[in-house]
């Protein structure tokens, strides 16, 4: 849900334009029910505050993740850079600011550390992919990605990353839209990789149709060793594609669980929610976006230390994780107890190899916080 802002934003750009090698052969499961055990994720800290230090308060966060010592890295898109802390939340350095000069980014849309120690801030409005060293030291902008940004990024092996790409062309007097989920060397824009197209016609009177058949179609999360997971993004299907470091599916499972829709009166505040946070961003006028009545089966995913797959169900307000291991067996449930109604749906989680991450889209207190979460009795 948190990447339809991400979505204004590029639709307003465009209507002022018009684990590892050796996978076995690939299993399929059949969906099960879930009869797992559910162990509860426990509030360790929190980085951020309402007023004081500049470091530490963050105007909206857009993406997180832990650099290669295990520092915590938070992308805020209104400050335009990405802020490090200690894992004690002691700030340690800035990467990037505002302006279009040198390692200067506009409205970066994701972040990611490579698994090579760079961090990647994508910003099409600024040039595309800048790199940053470890130490803060800006590299270049190392892929040129401006028209047709590449979104939402995950590690992989090395120095490539997996996002989701869309190109515009037009045909016989009809714009067509190709979206595509792949992996990419930090040097290009070309997939090395496709693990998912999808090419339909765009009316720009009709963004629900761009949004559901590309920005809002998939989930998708890597490991360090190449490794790629992807879902579909269904209110009717909960099923999940493994592929090896050379793209090959190793493994397909699902989950057995229940349609939920959603309430009139939920499908007006999300409505609301977003149209708010579009006007934010500077969008004028109303977003011609139709909310699906039912609700999607998977959210998002992360990969832990473990090489366990977190798969954060869509269908439940309290933020609610499948947990499985890489050959689709469903391990426990994770809950973070204590957040209900609407606003649970808002909330984010990121899982890496150094923990777990979460944080409201429209925090509780007023002011956006970072949680450091953990497992109890992990």
């Amino acid at each position: 849900m948190k990447y339809l802002l991400t979505c204004i934003s590029i639709i307003l750009v465009l209507a002022a334009a018009a684990c590892g090698n050796g996978r076995p052969e690939p299993a399929v499961d059949e969906p099960v029910e879930d009869t797992s055990v559910t162990l509860e994720l426990l509030f360790v800290d929190s980085i951020g505050v309402e007023l004081g230090d500049s470091n530490y308060v963050l105007g909206s966060i857009e993406a997180s993740s832990h650099t290669a010592d295990g520092n915590i890295l938070i992308l805020d898109r209104p400050a335009c850079c990405v802020r490090e802390f200690t894992i004690e939340g002691e700030f340690v350095r800035q990467y990037g600011r505002r302006g279009t000069g040198p390692g200067e980014v506009v409205n970066p849309l994701s972040m990611t550390r490579l698994t090579n120690g760079n961090i990647a801030i994508l910003d099409m409005q600024t040039g595309g992919l800048h790199a940053f060293s470890p130490e803060g030291e800006w590299l270049g902008i190392t892929a040129d990605i401006v028209n047709e940004p590449i979104l939402w990024i995950t590690p992989a092996e090395s120095n490539t990353y997996v996002g989701t790409h869309n190109t515009f062309d037009i045909e016989d007097g009809q714009m067509f839209v190709t979206a595509v989920v792949g992996k990419y060397e930090s040097d290009s824009k070309e997939p090395v990789i496709t693990y998912w197209e999808n090419r339909f016609p765009f009316d720009f009177m009709d963004f629900t149709v761009l949004i559901n058949e590309s920005y809002f179609a998939n989930v998708f999360t890597s490991d360090r060793e190449g490794n790629v997971f992807l879902a579909q993004r269904d209110t009717e299907e909960y099923q999940i594609t493994g592929y090896d470091v050379n793209g090959e599916i190793f493994v397909e499972f699902g989950l057995d669980i229940p349609m939920v829709e959603k309430s009139e009166q939920e499908i007006i505040e999300e409505a609301e929610f977003w149209n708010t946070r579009a006007r934010n961003m500077g969008a004028t006028g109303q977003l011609n976006y139709l909310p699906d009545p039912f609700r999607w089966k998977i959210h998002s995913m992360g990969i832990d230390d473990q090489q366990r797959l977190w798969v954060r169900r869509g269908t439940i307000e309290t933020p609610t994780l499948d947990v499985f291991d890489y050959e689709g067996n469903h391990l426990f449930i994770a809950e973070l107890p204590g957040i209900t109604g609407y606003s649970g749906l808002l909330w984010e989680v990121h899982v890496d190899e150094f923990g777990i991450l979460v944080w409201s889209l429209d925090p509780p207190d007023g002011y956006q916080k970072l949680y450091i979460v953990e497992l109890a009795g992990e």
